[in-house]
């Protein structure tokens, strides 16, 4: 092996002959670098998997990506079968069962379980996430109509262009305070799938009954302005009992809180009129096959 001192004057002779010449240094080193062999590309994450924007709390944990699958042929029966119900929401959770793996490295026994206690944010994900891994990453539309212009459209909305709104700390921002009237505050927590099934279970009820159910649920406790503090969790009586603007600020913070893909807020500028549009998406949208 030869010696530093041995290799010195060869160094020093390649810096004086980069320093009179620095063009031809630069362009010697870049020959060298394309010579080498390429840096492996990054991948895009393959078609099953999710990222939770809400994340599963379990065990102290968070849970922050889910498995999906390719719908089938038997899936397929499944969902026709949960379309002649007559609770819509049948649908959405025959859905979820029939694409959902597992969550993270969670035992795959325990998914339905899971699917319960995710938010309801991260179950709109995943509904995404089966699109994907059946349909592709295109949204296809027909005679979609403008309702600046009113003229029909053939549409194709990547679903990378439906906006995706994210909780950075779940263990901080699943449990939150509502300002109430005179004083008062509540203590919430954001609707998971169990709850989206209660409140949907009877769809004879009128949307107010509905908000009774969700609240009877998710406000954990009422406090008063003196610090006494009512616990209103599985007490529905004391959900109706809150007064209309207190029932509207819960509820309103509940929508807003919550994360996920919002289906509702997809804009782009209509060519035939030249405005910014926003357009609706809707579950029927997602899976025109049903």
């Amino acid at each position: 092996m030869p010696k530093l001192s041995d290799t010195l004057p060869e160094i020093q002779a390649e810096f004086a002959e980069a320093a009179a010449d620095p063009i031809a240094a630069n362009a010697a080193v870049q020959a060298a670098l394309d010579a080498a062999t390429p840096w492996p590309e990054a991948e895009l994450p393959p078609d099953d998997l999710v990222n939770l924007p809400g994340g599963l709390l379990v065990k102290g944990e968070v849970i922050r990506t889910a498995i999906v699958q390719e719908l089938t042929g038997v899936h397929e029966e499944a969902l026709a079968r949960a379309t002649q119900s007559q609770n819509p929401f049948h649908f959405v959770n025959t859905l979820l069962d029939c694409g959902t793996v597992q969550f993270g490295d969670e035992n795959k026994s325990r998914t339905k379980e899971l699917l319960k206690q995710a938010l309801v944010g991260d179950r709109d994900a995943i509904i995404l996430g089966i699109r994907r891994a059946t349909y592709g990453d295109v949204i296809d539309l027909k005679e979609w109509e403008c309702p600046e212009c009113g003229n029909k459209s053939d549409l194709s909305i990547p679903i990378t262009s439906i906006p995706v709104t994210y909780l950075e700390k779940p263990q901080e921002e699943t449990v939150f305070e509502v300002s109430l009237r005179k004083g008062k505050s509540a203590r919430v927590r954001l609707v998971n799938g169990a709850d989206q099934t209660a409140i949907f279970e009877d769809p004879k009820l009128n949307p107010k009954q509905m908000d009774s159910i969700m609240l009877s649920r998710c406000v954990l406790a009422i406090r008063d302005a003196d610090g006494t503090e009512h616990n209103l969790a599985g007490q529905p009586n004391l959900a109706r009992n809150l007064s209309i603007p207190d029932r509207h600020a819960i509820i309103k913070e509940l929508a807003n809180r919550q994360p996920g893909p919002n289906f509702n807020d997809v804009k782009f500028v209509h060519d035939d009129c030249g405005k910014e549009v926003t357009l609706l998406l809707g579950i029927g949208d997602l899976f025109l096959d049903f």
